[in-house]
């Protein structure tokens, strides 16, 4: 019997199907995960190893002497080091479908979030501090307002149609364009990468992080947005320069940001966490059980798929199927 191990605690029913026919390792509720040693320490006895919050790296790749496929609880996966991965023959599964209607979702809520500072508000009223005045330009009404979209993939697609459903005029750049009958059917309007900078009142990144895009976003770019412009990232932490938007932030060059992705999670710049015209959220734009249940499901799938001798559609780098 195939063994597959799993590093975090997993809902028994996504383990079900699979009962008499594969052996699964995961941890007790209780204990909730394994650290990255205990996973090392285990994985060279496994044909297949799911990862919830933890590595990848070529370090555990070489270890797992059985391993014939891995796989990662999330449409990203550089915290494999799937390059590796593909040079010695290993498959990726990702979870590439189940993540994109609570990602969006999320999106979308923290476009009206920044746009008209509820965390600020919050705070304010918890703290006994009570601002209403009658003529203030210090939040940004959405309906009308432009969305800028960086990368319209699948996600990207959703927080259009949400956007819009707020009134929002849609702009995207993405490295490959929609063809022109998807461009008519979204009611986008495609623009250059800097084009999309210079005419969104708020941009919503949904781009993956590859090496060319560590740090795109830093004082350069921040400069090239509105002044009155907002700044939302449910991606990949690394594409953003962290201290440059803080920077960007105190200093007005940019108006409000909204942020669910870090460079150097769990632990966020200070300068951030003193901001009042940033809104935080902990890496959570995929956290609703629907969706959990979802990836969980797809990433087995896929696992269970390439150890039965299929070519699952979630295989990243589908070129180490024989």
């Amino acid at each position: 019997m195939k063994k597959i191990l799993i590093s975090e605690w997993v809902p028994e029913e996504c383990l079900k199907p699979y009962e008499g026919e594969f052996e699964f390792t995961v941890p007790s509720a209780e204990k909730h995960a394994f650290t990255y040693e205990e996973a090392y320490n285990m994985v060279e006895d496994y044909d297949g190893y799911f990862i919830l919050d933890n590595d990848g790296d070529q370090k555990i790749i070489d270890k797992a002497k059985n391993l014939k496929v891995i796989a990662n609880f999330g449409v990203g996966y550089d915290n494999i080091d799937w390059k590796y991965a593909t040079q010695v023959g290993l498959p990726v599964v990702n979870t590439p479908t189940q993540v994109t209607e609570a990602t969006a979702e999320h999106a979308a809520t923290l476009i009206v979030a920044a746009m008209r500072g509820v965390a600020r508000y919050d705070k304010e009223v918890r703290a006994g501090i009570w601002k209403s005045p009658n003529f203030s330009d210090c939040d940004t009404q959405v309906e009308g307002a432009t969305l800028g979209i960086l990368g319209f993939g699948r996600i990207g697609k959703r927080v259009c149609r949400k956007a819009q459903g707020f009134g929002m005029n849609v702009i995207y750049y993405d490295k490959f364009r929609a063809k022109p009958e998807v461009e008519e059917e979204f009611g986008v309007t495609y623009m250059e990468f800097d084009e999309v900078l210079k005419n969104a009142d708020c941009i919503s990144l949904h781009m993956p992080y590859i090496p060319e895009n560590h740090h795109l976003f830093n004082a350069e770019t921040f400069k090239k947005m509105k002044p009155t412009a907002y700044f939302v990232n449910c991606a990949r932490g690394k594409i953003v320069d962290e201290q440059s938007l803080a920077d960007a932030l105190k200093n007005h060059v940019i108006k409000g940001a909204a942020l669910d992705v870090f460079e150097d999670e769990p632990n966020v710049n200070p300068d951030l966490l003193n901001l009042d015209n940033v809104t935080l959220t902990p890496h959570i734009a995929s956290l609703t059980m629907k969706a959990r249940l979802g990836m969980c499901r797809e990433a087995l799938a896929g696992i269970t798929g390439v150890l039965k001798g299929e070519k699952p559609y979630n295989v990243v780098n589908p070129e180490t199927l024989k």
